[in-house]
């Protein structure tokens, strides 16, 4: 299979180290600036590499766009003149309507373009960043008619083999859902930092305090501008319209306050928060579906997590995620085990039981 990967950042160059991983047959042509280029064959996430996009998508089979949303559109003309009949074209920007909508004017005669938008990430930049599992258990969404869906299956055979987990939507409900679920906390986030860093000008307490939940919320607010400009752009009337929706229910909120019979109303709101934020599944990668749990509780000793993975190991049992929730400097921590079935979940407690590790 060849494959054609534009744009050799982290999402392009995890792609490239994950599926050379998975597919060592598959051969990767990366296509960016030279010191890119470079940088991403001396890690082994591309086998040849190409300046221009014509050069580079003419015998591709699957063809990855990884670039700003702007970026993908301008691209796509350069690519549809270029490659095969049966080439499947597909991207990885954050927002889909615009591109799906651009893409349906250009791809009419050759090639089949599939909106896509991996779930996943990382918080540095470019090709030294880039993981070969950054995509496992990681929802890879799909913008693709239901009469596509045969033409696509290399597309979504090369995602699972990466460890992904395809959803299939639309482009329209992809950026109605992102708007919520992911633009929005950008946007908060955002200002609630600028909000504190305003009066911490008056009062440095405001800063030297924000630890704990603020800096959880928070954190995303060092996410920069560049990667964000174009998402809301092309999506500013989904993260408009949910905007008006929040700052309903704050405005909600703040009358609430005003009154001691008004303020009864927060603990119905707290409770079907906790309601509903408990259904969601207790990792947070973006799986389809919940993951089975075991909780472990071991000593603040050398070589404890290694032995405990190392059990799991021999018993050919896959841990899906795990997460260290709490730490006890000197005496010992907790960790929470994902399996992807019951079956797997019990039969990782009897191994951990049986080598002595305590169990909760």
């Amino acid at each position: 299979m060849n494959i054609t990967i534009i744009g050799l950042g982290v999402i392009g160059g995890s792609l490239g180290l994950a599926i050379k991983q998975n597919n060592p047959r598959a051969i990767i042509t990366g296509v960016g600036k030279q010191q890119r280029i470079t940088a991403a064959l001396q890690r082994g996430a591309i086998d040849y590499g190409a300046l221009s996009i014509s050069a580079a998508v003419h015998d591709a089979d699957i063809v990855f766009i990884c670039t700003p949303v702007y970026t993908i559109i301008s691209m796509l003309f350069e690519i549809a003149k270029n490659i095969k009949t049966n080439t499947i074209v597909t991207d990885v920007g954050s927002t889909k309507s615009e591109i799906t909508t651009a893409a349906k004017k250009i791809f009419r005669t050759k090639g089949i373009f599939v909106g896509g938008h991996p779930m996943a990430g990382s918080e540095g930049k470019g090709i030294d960043f880039a993981d070969p599992l950054m995509f496992q258990n990681a929802t890879y969404v799909l913008c693709v008619e239901q009469h596509q869906k045969k033409k696509i299956s290399a597309l979504t055979t090369l995602l699972y083999s990466i460890g992904a987990r395809v959803l299939f939507l639309s482009a329209n409900e992809h950026d109605t859902v992102a708007a919520t679920i992911s633009h929005l906390p950008q946007l908060v986030a955002v200002a609630m930092m600028n909000l504190a860093g305003k009066k911490n000008k008056n009062n440095p307490a405001f800063l030297q305090l924000a630890a704990g939940g603020f800096r959880d919320i928070t954190r995303i607010a060092s996410s920069p501008y560049e990667m964000w400009k174009d998402i809301l752009s092309t999506n500013s009337n989904e993260i408009r319209s949910v905007l008006r929706e929040f700052s309903a229910a704050l405005n909600v909120f703040e009358k609430d306050l005003r009154y001691p019979k008004t303020r009864q109303r927060f603990a119905r709101q707290f409770i079907t928060a906790k309601t509903l934020r408990d259904a969601i599944p207790k990792n947070s990668k973006g799986f389809l579906h919940p993951l089975y749990e075991v909780y472990v509780s071991v000593d603040d000793k050398p070589g404890v997590l290694s032995r405990l993975t190392t059990e799991l190991f021999k018993a050919n049992i896959n841990i899906k995620d795990i997460e260290l929730l709490k730490i006890r400097d000197g005496r010992g921590g907790t960790f929470r085990l994902s399996f992807d079935s019951k079956n797997e979940s019990g039969q990782a407690e009897r191994v951990l039981k049986k080598a002595q590790i305590k169990v909760l």
